[in-house]
């Protein structure tokens, strides 16, 4: 096979995407509690109803993936980078607060399971602290 720029940048992504697959963090859902670093965000999503929406989320800094849930019938996920928060008042404060920066979320990880949630995975935060 002869070596064009088109091969080479063939054979850059796909060691990019298999170094990318390789480090997602293996991760549980609920009830155990998680800490993960991201940048949070007003992400576009859709009502089930098709209505256009802002929702509250979190783009992680790395890829996390969580094994299937059997009792809950929750499917593995992989190569996940943004997350759906479920937040409560207090949260919520705070991530209007620090929207647009890098944080620490600290939560529990769940598997969607209606036409509300805007992501496979979400996050009920326990606390968001900012990263100095």
């Amino acid at each position: 096979m002869q070596n064009t720029p088109f091969t080479s940048i063939l054979c850059s992504l796909a060691f990019a995407l298999c170094a990318s697959l390789a480090t997602a963090k293996p991760l549980p859902y609920e009830p155990a509690v998680v800490t993960l670093q991201g940048t949070l965000l007003s992400a576009d999503g859709m009502k089930p109803e098709g209505e256009k929406l802002k929702f509250p989320a979190i783009r992680l800094t790395e890829p996390i993936s969580m094994p299937e849930d059997e009792p809950r019938d929750w499917p593995a996920e992989k190569n996940v980078v943004l997350l759906h928060m479920a937040l409560d008042e207090k949260n919520m404060a705070a991530f209007k607060r620090l929207k647009g920066k890098t944080v620490e979320v600290t939560g529990r990880l769940f598997h969607s399971d209606n036409g509300n949630h805007q992501t496979s995975v979400l996050i009920f935060p326990v606390s968001i602290s900012p990263i100095k």
